[in-house]
């Protein structure tokens, strides 16, 4: 239900005349995957660009890689010459649902705990974040192959999102320092990206054991709810299905004993509320830990606690009052979200019984 209502606060945000001071070019990067490249020729820069990859949330059966330019953070990075990268992928937990291949209910609409730890949920979850590394790897690929195009500087190369795309951030990253043949086959040889900025972050392990390194991960920000019923804030066991995912409270602390420079921006008993409004309104935030520590070189670990005096932020709480929306509205755009999913499922249903 939460990640609906964030899935919808996208649809939301996104409204309204976009600026006119930046330049939009969308190519397709893989098959019927594309990407938006959002530059500012107008900014002028010393040498190369760093870039911005950013990936929607949705928990992996919702959302697209739309995103407004003139707001928040993407507004700040193109205003300082960086490129902005928002990119397609494959929804693996709609395609898990569309073949029958996990139950038929969302993976949000109660605790984790609960859904998630099921064999085929768990299967179907773990498939859909290697898909959509496989496409961020090749999305990725893509841009070091055509830097020059955008003057991208492919060793400044950042990528991040909310929710579901934090979760393929960090595990893109986390595969390509363990490794992974996703990695060896589907990025540049020696390729390193230059940061992490996800805003629910969690790292998926299979089997029980702790999160590990094999090598040292690149700078990472972290933005999330210790009270997160979605994304969680620690540990996720799902020991049914013999795996966990380690969320932001344990990758810092990996971090931490690897002396890899880190944010924890941690919102006290917020919900999954921190998947998605930092990218509207903690730009300072995100852009002083790129200046000083990705692109700065500074070696700080920087742990911020969020304490809201007028109680816990929450979804619902958010879209009534940055949105100007009623509990009744807020709720009806949650009955209309699920209304739209579902016959979107249905209909890909049909199709492919049709096939």
């Amino acid at each position: 239900m939460k990640k609906i209502l964030f899935s919808v606060l996208y649809v939301l945000v996104g409204l309204g005349a976009y600026a006119q001071n930046y330049v939009k070019e969308t190519v397709f990067y893989r098959d019927t995957l594309k990407m938006d490249i959002y530059t500012r020729p107008d900014i002028p820069v010393e040498g190369v660009r760093p870039a911005f990859i950013w990936s929607f949330g949705g928990g992996w059966e919702s959302g697209d890689r739309g995103i407004d330019p003139s707001k928040g953070v993407y507004k700040m990075m193109l205003d300082e010459g960086m490129v902005v990268v928002a990119i397609d992928y494959r929804l693996g937990v709609l395609e898990a649902r569309k073949n029958g291949a996990m139950a038929d209910a969302s993976i949000s609409e109660t605790d984790s705990r609960e859904m998630w730890n099921d064999t085929s949920v768990a299967t179907a979850i773990r498939r859909a974040i290697r898909m959509a590394v496989e496409d961020l790897y090749d999305a990725t690929s893509c841009l070091v192959s055509r830097a020059e195009v955008w003057s991208i500087d492919t060793s400044k190369i950042i990528i991040g999102g909310g929710s579901a795309g934090a979760i393929n951030s960090i595990n893109a990253e986390y595969l390509l320092c363990n490794g992974d043949e996703l990695a060896r086959k589907h990025l540049p040889e020696g390729f390193r990206y230059a940061g992490v900025i996800g805003g629910a972050c969690s790292v998926w392990i299979d089997g029980m054991g702790e999160l590990q390194w094999a090598s040292k991960p690149c700078p990472v920000a972290m933005f999330h709810g210790s009270a997160d019923p979605t994304v969680k804030y620690g540990y996720l066991d799902l020991d049914k299905a013999d795996c966990r995912m380690a969320g932001a409270d344990i990758i810092s602390r990996s971090l931490r004993e690897q002396q890899v420079p880190y944010l924890l921006y941690t919102g006290k008993e917020y919900d999954h509320v921190l998947s998605g409004i930092p990218f509207e309104s903690y730009g300072y935030e995100i852009m002083g830990f790129i200046h000083r520590v990705i692109l700065g070189g500074e070696k700080l670990a920087i742990e911020v606690g969020e304490t809201d005096y007028r109680g816990p932020k929450n979804l619902i709480r958010y879209f009534m009052e940055s949105m100007g929306m009623s509990e009744e509205q807020v709720r009806a755009a949650i009955a209309d979200a699920l209304a739209a999913q579902e016959a979107r499922s249905k209909g890909l249903e049909m199709m492919e019984h049709r096939k």
